[in-house]
């Protein structure tokens, strides 16, 4: 467990939420007792509100800059990787969650301490903050340039702007903010979802598509002079890949399902990722098929340049998206909250991710919420360039949430079966772990004191340069290592989990953690007791 930031102060601490009720006595005499406050336990949402919110956790400003994408990819490129990208993104979080249920862990940060340590616990946090921050930051930062336009309000107004920004964020965001469960968010990611798709809709209708087609030969044409950009089709996949990082957020989602099973959320998983790719595939069609070889960062600029009922379009779709960043803020900033919560209180439940039980003192929740709006409102009323908090929220946070932080998990949770295949292609069959294996048979006791053995040691068996060459040349030694790493501090933390007590956690598996088995038992030769005939079991 990562250690207490704040341990003297009891605002930290962990308190049971409870309130005064009557009772009365069989006496006919009435009294006042403090009894468990029901308003604790965690509001849930169905289906369709936990797929709004994952969908409101995706679909954000990056929408509008997904034809620029296909323009640094190619036509054909582009297309199969929005796709690809959403397909991956499904698997990664049903993954994901499937993976903390095998473990039995309610968090992203856990599930990394279950196999890391207290340095993956921290590691993860970090980058969840910086991606939540870097979030909040850019939301507030596009209301500032988009809204005292729609208003009216001069680009030179710099002091109108901020106060525009203020006002309205204090009535709109941070009363949404204030809310204590995520679940509570559904009914605004419905609204911003239905916006997202109008303002979508609006850019498919608007756009110049047909008049495109024919100056240029029409769609076959431009498709096969179009294919794949090999000098640019990086930058187009990395800007794809950040359009549907959600997984700081896919926890906290996940939680807020009821009756999280494996099916429920694989249901949201691919209704939310459908709805995405389905978009975005739209807009960055009709966006880059209208304006090609011109096709700028933000597709609202091409569309302002054009003028007549292009401009107009614009100017409602960027409305559009001006609104459902105040209803897209709230999920960055819950994730925001919810690491707070997990660094510096006490407790636990706090150090599972348990917001509900934490934030339920009103008092807590506040605070916590002002802080987090201040902390991004204040930088958001300097900062004029987006794309530098982009920049630095996507390189560091979502390549670990994403990238990083998945594959290191896998290794760790399946680390045995990893070093098993790895010594039967290196290592002729009889690996570490095979010993290992044969090792189980024998006591439990004397096993203890048998070494343990290093499954990250290089060694080979097999004759040979090619063996060697491709051992060194697909880097093995480092995967080895941090499987052999994962798989040793997993198995710590079963069996320190196991002295707990048990309890059910909010992907709402019981907290029970089922040691690896020992010897079975054997039943003793000729040994009978009783008329039954029942055997007597003895250990070997």
């Amino acid at each position: 467990m990562a250690p207490n930031v704040v341990p003297d102060s009891p605002f930290f601490a962990p308190s049971t939420p409870r309130r005064v009720v009557q009772v009365s006595t069989p006496g006919g005499t009435r009294r006042s007792v403090k009894k468990a406050d029901p308003g604790a336990k965690e509001h849930k949402c169905g289906v369709a509100g936990a797929t709004s919110n994952l969908v409101n956790a995706i679909i954000g400003a990056g929408i509008v800059g997904i034809p620029f994408a296909i323009k640094e990819t190619g036509l054909v490129a582009g297309v199969v990787l929005v796709l690809l990208c959403a397909f991956l993104t499904e698997r990664s979080l049903r993954l994901l969650i499937e993976t903390a249920k095998h473990v039995d862990v309610p968090s992203y940060e856990m599930l990394f301490e279950s196999c890391y340590g207290s340095a993956g616990f921290y590691f993860i946090s970090v980058n969840m903050f910086i991606m939540a921050y870097g979030g909040c930051l850019s939301y507030l930062t596009i209301i500032k340039d988009t809204l005292p336009i729609l208003c009216g309000v001069s680009k030179d107004d710099v002091g109108m702007a901020r106060a525009i920004l203020t006002v309205s964020t204090m009535a709109i965001i941070l009363p949404i903010s204030m809310q204590r469960d995520v679940a509570d968010l559904a009914k605004t990611s419905q609204v911003s979802v239905l916006f997202q798709c109008a303002m979508v809709l609006i850019l498919v209708i608007f756009s110049p598509v047909s008049e495109s087609l024919e100056r240029n030969g029409g769609l076959l044409n431009i498709a096969s002079q179009s294919i794949i950009k090999g000098d640019t089709v990086f930058i187009g996949l990395g800007i794809l890949s950040f359009a549907y990082v959600c997984q700081h957020s896919a926890f906290i989602v996940a939680g807020s399902l009821e009756r999280p099973t494996k099916k429920r959320w694989g249901m949201t998983t691919s209704c939310a990722l459908a709805l995405c790719a389905v978009l975005e595939a739209a807009c960055g069609l009709s966006g880059y098929l209208a304006f090609l070889d011109d096709t700028e960062g933000d597709i609202l600029n091409n569309f302002l340049e054009s003028g007549g009922h292009e401009k107009t379009a614009a100017n409602i779709a960027r409305g559009l998206l001006c609104t459902t960043m105040f209803f897209v803020y709230p999920i960055d900033s819950f994730v925001y909250r919810h690491v707070m919560v997990v660094l510096f209180f006490r407790g636990r439940r706090a150090h599972e991710g348990d917001d509900a039980a934490v934030l339920n003192r009103r008092d807590r929740r506040v605070a916590i919420t002002l802080v987090v709006y201040l902390s991004c409102l204040l930088p958001a009323l300097v900062v004029d360039n987006v794309g530098n908090v982009l920049a630095v929220s996507g390189t560091i946070g979502a390549s670990c949430l994403a990238y990083i932080g998945p594959g290191l998990i896998y290794l760790a949770v399946h680390g045995e079966d990893f070093l098993e295949k790895v010594d039967h292609i290196w290592g002729g069959g009889s690996s570490p772990t095979a010993i290992e294996s044969s090792s189980r048979s024998q006591d439990v006791e004397s096993a203890r004191l048998l070494p343990k053995p290093k499954h990250g040691t290089p060694f080979f068996r097999k004759a040979g340069l090619f063996p060697s060459v491709t051992w060194y040349l697909l880097v093995m030694p480092v995967w080895c290592f941090v499987a052999e790493t994962g798989k040793s501090k997993l198995d710590e933390f079963k069996a320190e989990k196991a002295l707990k007590s048990p309890h059910v956690n909010r992907l709402g598996k019981c907290g029970r953690v089922q040691l690896p088995p020992t010897q079975p038992m054997q039943p003793a030769a000729a040994q009978r007791t009783g008329r039954s005939g029942s055997l007597r079991y003895t250990t070997p």
